[in-house]
C-alpha cells in the first residue's frame, strides 16, 4: 500500500484542523433513537452458541447501518483487541463496491497496532477522563439482549461479555459515501455514531466508528500520503473536494469522534431527553475535555477547529456563518449544521472558562434541559445571572474576546471578564455575508452587522453620529402551506413514504398537509357553532411516523392564541416517550397508517352557539418522514367546509401572529490591536424601538474605534419559536444590511 514514513509531508493548510467539513453529523442519537428495519434474508447467522464472553480472534453477529438504504442488516465481527473498559469488534466485510479504488489503496484495513492505540486512547484518557467530569455508564452484560428473540438461529448467549467494557463496532458504514463518493451527499461521511437501538437490542453499551483511513486518521501523528500518485488519482476519480483529500494526515480524527460520541452515550442514561443544543456542545466539548481539540487556535488559522472556525464565519460561506441559533438546533439544515455546532461548542467553552469543568459536569447531569437546565446549573454554581443573560455576554464575547487578549482587557463599558472565554480567541468574520444576510435576526442567536454607510464602507466610530433600532413586535406570518391534492390517494401502503407517495385516486379533491421534517403545518377558518351544538364531520386518510408524528383536528376559543385538540373514533394519546414537545402536548391525534379513508365525527357540543376557529394540523419530527394527512367532506353541523379550495383556510400565524418576547441590541468597537474597546447595549421601549446619538452615543461606542458593529439578538426564551424576527438597524439615517 502507498505510505510514507509519519510526519514525512506536512497536511495542507486546507486539511489540518478543518477534518470535520467531511463529516456528515448524525444527531446526539442516530435517527432519533428510532428503530430502523432490519434485513433479514440472510441465513448465515453465526452458529454455535458462544461460552461465556467472546476472546480475541471470535466472531460475533452483530448489526451493520445502511444510512443510505435507512435500514439495519446483519454482519460478523471479528474481535481484535479487549482493554480494561473496551473491546474493539471490526467488522469482516470492510469492502467498498467493486470497482472503487479506495479498495485498492487498503483504506478499511486496521492494523492491531492501532487497535492497541485506539484502545489505550480509550482507557487511558477518554474513559476516565469522562467518567470523572461526566459519568459513568451502568453494565450491560448482554444476558437481556433483544435481538436474539427477533432473529432466528441467534444465540441468546450472543452478546454476553463484561458489563462494564464498551463495545466498539468498526464498520464501513453504508451512507452516501459508500455508494455515491462523487455526489454532493457523498461528500461527507459518517466518521462515528451512538445508536441507542444498538444498546437496547444487544444489552451492552456499544459505540460505532467507521472503518475507513485509520492510517491517516488515528494517532498523534499520521503520515500524509495526499500527493502520493495513487492517492491523487483516486481523488480525482471521486471528485474529492478541496480539504477532503484521501490519504491527508488528520491526527486523532476517529479518537476525537469516539470522545465526542460517548459523552452522547452517558448523557442516554444522565438525560435521554436532553435538547440538541446543549447535547452537542457537551459532546464537542469533551473533544477538548481530553486533550483531543485545541479551541485557542485562531478561526483564520489554517489549523483552527472547523466547528468554531464555521461559527465564526472562517469557513466558505456555504457552510453558514455567525447569524445561527443558538438554540434551534438544525434550524437551517444541511451543510449549515456545522455552524450549529460551532456555535455551541464555544458556548460551552465560554461557560467552562467562566465557571470551570465542573459546571459542564453538572449540565451534563442536570435533568431540566436547555436554557431550563443551563439556569438550574447557574443557580446551583452561585452564578448571579440569567440563563438569557448568560446567551447575551456570549454572543458579544465572541466578537471582543480576542480584541480584549489583545488589549488587556481594557473595556469600557462592561466587566472584561463578562466578555472574555479563556480557552478560545473568538473573533467575528464582519465580512463574511452569512453573519446577517438571512432576513431577520435567529431565536436566541445574533445578526453581526458591522456598520456601513449608504455606499457600503465601514465606518469607524468618529463617522457615526446616530443609531435606531425598530424590532418586530411579531413574527411574520407563514401562508398557507397545506395544498388541495385534486387527485389524493385512494389508500396509503407500509411502503407509502414522503419519497414514495400512495398512487393518485379518482374521489374528490381533499386538503393536503404536505410531508417532510420538521413541519406543524396547520388550515384554519372560522365556523358558527350551532346554538344546540353540532358534530364536525370528515373524512381522513393519513400515513405518519407511529406514535412520532400526528395529524390533528382542532379548535380554538381565543382567535388562536391556543388549541384544543378533538378526539374522534380513530385519534390516539398514545405516542412514543421520545416524541416531540409540540406533539406531546397537542394530542390525541392521527397517528401510523389509516390504510383507506376513514370517516370522522368530533363532538362540538361544548361550544354551541360560539364562532370558533377549526384547524386540520400535521406537525412532525427530523427522523422518518412519511406520506402526510388529507381530510375532505368536512362539514360542521351539516354545513359544508370547501376541501377543493384553500379559499377562506388561513394559516395558524396569519390568524394569531406568533409574539416576539424581546430584543437585545449590544454594539461593539474596538481598533488595532491593543486600543482600548467598548460595549454598550441599547435601551429599547416596550415597542422594541431604541435611539442613540450625541454624547450618549459616543460614550457607548467612543470616537476612535475602527470597528464598530450591532449584534442584535431575538431572544427565544421557549426555545420553540423556529422563524428569525424581522427588525430595522439604521445608522446615519442608512438602513444597515441584516434586518
Amino acid at each position: 500500500m502507498p505510505g510514507a514514513p509519519a510526519g514525512s509531508a506536512p497536511p495542507s493548510d486546507d486539511d489540518r484542523g478543518r477534518a470535520a467539513k467531511e463529516l456528515k453529523q448524525t444527531g446526539s442519537d442516530y435517527n432519533d433513537g428510532k428503530r430502523l428495519g432490519i434485513e433479514r434474508h440472510r441465513g448465515d447467522v453465526h452458529g454455535q452458541p458462544p461460552k461465556g464472553p467472546a476472546k480475541v480472534g471470535q466472531s460475533r453477529t452483530w448489526l451493520g447501518l445502511d444510512d443510505f438504504q435507512g435500514s439495519l442488516y446483519l454482519k460478523d465481527y471479528t474481535l481484535r483487541g479487549v482493554g480494561d473498559n473496551i473491546e474493539v469488534w471490526v467488522a469482516n466485510d470492510r469492502a467498498f463496491p467493486a470497482g472503487d479504488c479506495r479498495n485498492d489503496l487498503g483504506l478499511t484495513e486496521v492494523t492491531d497496532a492501532q487497535i492497541s492505540n485506539f484502545i489505550s486512547e480509550f482507557d487511558d484518557t477518554i474513559y476516565p477522563i469522562e467518567s470523572r467530569e461526566f459519568s459513568v455508564p451502568p453494565d450491560r452484560d448482554g444476558k437481556q439482549a433483544v435481538l436474539p428473540g427477533l432473529i432466528p438461529n441467534l444465540p441468546s448467549s450472543e452478546y454476553k461479555g463484561d458489563g462494564d467494557n464498551i463495545v466498539v463496532l468498526v464498520d464501513n458504514v453504508r451512507d452516501a459515501n459508500f455508494y455515491e463518493p462523487t455526489s454532493p451527499d457523498g461528500q461527507t461521511y459518517i466518521a462515528g455514531f451512538f445508536y441507542s437501538v444498538f444498546n437496547e437490542y444487544f444489552d451492552r453499551n456499544v459505540m460505532s466508528i467507521d472503518v475507513f483511513d485509520w492510517l491517516h486518521r488515528t494517532g498523534t501523528n499520521p503520515p500524509d500520503d495526499s500527493t502520493d500518485p495513487a492517492y491523487v488519482a483516486c481523488n480525482q476519480e471521486l471528485n474529492t473536494a478541496a480539504g477532503r483529500q484521501i490519504g491527508a494526515s488528520r491526527p486523532l480524527l476517529y479518537e476525537g469522534t469516539f470522545a465526542h460520541e460517548y459523552q452522547h452515550l452517558l448523557e442516554y442514561y444522565e438525560d435521554p431527553d436532553e435538547v440538541s443544543w446543549v447535547n452537542e456542545g457537551l459532546s464537542d466539548y469533551a473533544q477538548t475535555l481530553v486533550g483531543f481539540v485545541d479551541p485557542s487556535t485562531p478561526p483564520d488559522d489554517p489549523g483552527a477547529d472547523s466547528h468554531l472556525a464555521c461559527f465564526m464565519g472562517y469557513l466558505d460561506p456555504a457552510f453558514g456563518g455567525p447569524e445561527n441559533s443558538l438554540t434551534g438546533w438544525g434550524d437551517q439544515g444541511g451543510p449549515e449544521t456545522l455552524c450549529d455546532y460551532g456555535a455551541v461548542y464555544s458556548f460551552m467553552e465560554y461557560l467552562a472558562s467562566h465557571y470551570g469543568s465542573d459546571f459542564l459536569g453538572a449540565l451534563h447531569r442536570e435533568d431540566a434541559g436547555g436554557l431550563a437546565g443551563l439556569q438550574a446549573v447557574l443557580d446551583q454554581f452561585g452564578a448571579g445571572v440569567s440563563a438569557q443573560q448568560t446567551v447575551h455576554d456570549w454572543a458579544a464575547a465572541m466578537a471582543l474576546d480576542a480584541a480584549l487578549d489583545a488589549n488587556g482587557g481594557n473595556l469600557t463599558g462592561g466587566d472584561a471578564a463578562r466578555f472574555r472565554a479563556s480557552s478560545l480567541s473568538a473573533k467575528i468574520n464582519w465580512d463574511n455575508p452569512e453573519a446577517w444576510n438571512e432576513n431577520g435576526a435567529p431565536p436566541n442567536g445574533s445578526d453581526y452587522v458591522r456598520l456601513r454607510d449608504g455606499g457600503g464602507a465601514y465606518l469607524s466610530a468618529g463617522q457615526i453620529d446616530s443609531l435606531s433600532f425598530d424590532g418586530a413586535t411579531s413574527l411574520e406570518p407563514k401562508p398557507v402551506e397545506w395544498t388541495v391534492d385534486t387527485t389524493p390517494p385512494t389508500a396509503t401502503t407500509a411502503d407509502s413514504s414522503c419519497g414514495s407517495p400512495p398512487a393518485d385516486g379518482t374521489g374528490a379533491a381533499a386538503l393536503y398537509s404536505g410531508c417532510g421534517p420538521n413541519l406543524d403545518r396547520a388550515v384554519v377558518r372560522s365556523v358558527d357553532v350551532p346554538a344546540g351544538g353540532a358534530s364536525l364531520t370528515f373524512d381522513a386518510l393519513w400515513d405518519a411516523e407511529p406514535g412520532w408524528d400526528f395529524g390533528f383536528v382542532q379548535v380554538s376559543t381565543d382567535g388562536g392564541a391556543s388549541w384544543h385538540s378533538l378526539a374522534t373514533a380513530d385519534t390516539t394519546s398514545e405516542h412514543d416517550p421520545g416524541a416531540i414537545p409540540t406533539v406531546v402536548d397537542n394530542l390525541p391525534g392521527f397517528s401510523g397508517d389509516s390504510g383507506g379513508w376513514r370517516s370522522q365525527s368530533a363532538d362540538l357540543s361544548a361550544y354551541g352557539g360560539q364562532s370558533v376557529l377549526v384547524a386540520f394540523r400535521y406537525v412532525t419530527d427530523s427522523g422518518v418522514d412519511e406520506s402526510g394527512f388529507w381530510v375532505r367532506n368536512i362539514a360542521v353541523g351539516g354545513t359544508a367546509l370547501p376541501s377543493d379550495t384553500l379559499s377562506g383556510w388561513q394559516s395558524a400565524s396569519q390568524v394569531h401572529p406568533t409574539p416576539v418576547e424581546g430584543w437585545t441590541v449590544q454594539l461593539v468597537a474596538y481598533g488595532p490591536a491593543g486600543s482600548p474597546a467598548w460595549v454598550h447595549t441599547l435601551a429599547l421601549d416596550d415597542s422594541f424601538d431604541g435611539t442613540v446619538s450625541g454624547a450618549d452615543l459616543e460614550a457607548a461606542i467612543g470616537d476612535s474605534a475602527q470597528t464598530v458593529a450591532a449584534i442584535v439578538m431575538f431572544d427565544d426564551p421557549t426555545e420553540s419559536v423556529p422563524d428569525p424576527a424581522r427588525y430595522t438597524l439604521t445608522v446615519n439615517g442608512v438602513t444597515q444590511p441584516g434586518g
